[in-house]
């Protein structure tokens, strides 16, 4: 039996199935309905993309300029946040530069 995972978007299939390019039918099993069960669960993969990009559009219209304005603000803090740790390594090199002076001193 597959399993269309709706969390991850992929599909599952039991050990010993057919996949494409190969026959991996165990003995007695239906190898073409092992395929059939793989395309329907591509099919339902592939409306579920198709779902995804509608929505994606409708979102954009519909809050774009918002998510666009809160895009910008993370955006920024993380520059902000980038540029603070650099200028925190920096005054750290230099206090580790100046002790190591100090304690060289006689």
């Amino acid at each position: 039996m597959q399993n269309c995972e709706t969390k991850t978007g992929t599909c599952e299939m039991p050990q010993n199935t057919a996949v494409p390019g190969g026959e991996k039918c165990t003995e007695g099993q239906d190898c073409i309905e092992s395929k059939m069960k793989m395309l329907m669960c591509a099919a339902h993969e592939a409306k579920r993309q198709v779902m995804i990009d509608i929505m994606k559009a409708k979102i954009q219209k519909a809050w774009g300029k918002k998510m666009e304005k809160i895009a910008d603000a993370v955006i920024e803090a993380m520059e902000s946040k980038k540029e603070a740790m650099v200028i925190k390594a920096k005054a750290k090199e230099t206090l580790k530069e100046t002790l190591e002076g100090l304690f060289q001193e006689k």
